[in-house]
């Protein structure tokens, strides 16, 4: 065969037409076709293809985010090709755009291939997301407290789900890991909330709607872009010092005075498992620290 070239990809027409081929396949998210092509106009943000005699044979993109994190999505290799280490190569090349620092991705768990691959290139799957959105009041339920930014940094670390999900927060929808500096950059923000037990970390988000589907963008990323939100998110990473519902429920009721409320959790959260609310269950979060 061939040598396959990696390169940075400026003309999207053929990773369209790779996603259109494999539109039936499974694990073909045709969603990506539009984040390659919003995320294209951010300059943090990089297209890679794999070419064989000039046939573009797999893709993939990376993008410098928030806090010197890195997010790595829309991975596919042509179904004529794989198992031959282009999916590798192209996550090597994707990471050494995004340089030293923590790097992000989203895998479906039954995906047992790109998981391995992922794996044997240094990701950790970290937790399987669990999400929930309240578009209107819940009960109230017990005491009625206060929202306060009273939080210090033992408080945070100490809180039942920091451990679990690594210190990983979503902000804008991507994974950010919550180091000390970031957490004082998010308090100086009043980021960061008390809800009686609950201790929060939150962010103004927005929805938009294109061809279909519908992503969740902070105006880090929108700011790039030259696309109309639709409906603002107020999106919520829940930790906890004591499991105690009504302490959720009270903070969901306040912040959906402003919007949406989005809860960004893990599947194994002990105060949602036991709240009314009804969640769906997401990709695993899988992480990798480079030096």
């Amino acid at each position: 065969m061939s040598d396959i070239v990696i390169k940075e990809c400026s003309n999207l027409d053929s990773i369209i037409g790779l996603f259109n081929e494999h539109r039936d396949y499974p694990f073909t998210y045709l969603a990506d076709i539009h984040l390659f092509k919003m995320f294209s106009r951010l300059k943090p943000f990089r297209a890679f293809t794999a070419e064989v005699d000039d046939q573009v044979v797999g893709c993939v993109y990376a993008m410098r985010y928030m806090y010197e994190c890195g997010w790595i999505g829309g991975l596919l290799v042509h179904k004529s090709f794989r198992k031959i280490g282009i999916g590798r190569r192209l996550l090597e090349r994707a990471l050494r755009f995004l340089g030293h620092g923590y790097a992000y991705l989203f895998v479906e768990p039954e995906n047992v291939a790109a998981k391995r691959l992922f794996e044997n290139g240094g990701f950790n799957a970290v937790y399987r997301r669990l999400n929930y959105v309240a578009r209107t009041p819940l009960e109230e339920l017990g005491e009625d407290h206060d929202i306060s930014y009273d939080v210090t940094w033992d408080d945070l670390t100490a809180a039942s789900g920091f451990r679990e999900r690594s210190g990983i927060v979503n902000i804008g929808y991507y994974p950010v890991k919550l180091t000390k500096k970031v957490y004082e950059d998010l308090k100086t923000k009043r980021k960061i909330l008390r809800c009686g037990s609950l201790l929060a970390v939150v962010e103004n988000s927005y929805s938009v709607d294109v061809n279909g589907y519908t992503f969740t963008f902070n105006d880090y990323i929108l700011k790039g872009l030259s696309v109309h939100p639709k409906e603002k998110i107020v999106e919520v990473n829940p930790f906890y010092t004591e499991d105690q519902v009504p302490d959720l429920i009270k903070l969901i009721n306040t912040l959906a005075v402003d919007g949406k409320v989005a809860v960004w959790t893990y599947q194994e959260d002990p105060v949602v498992r036991k709240s009314p609310l009804k969640g769906s269950l997401g990709a695993l979060v899988m992480q990798l620290y480079r030096r």
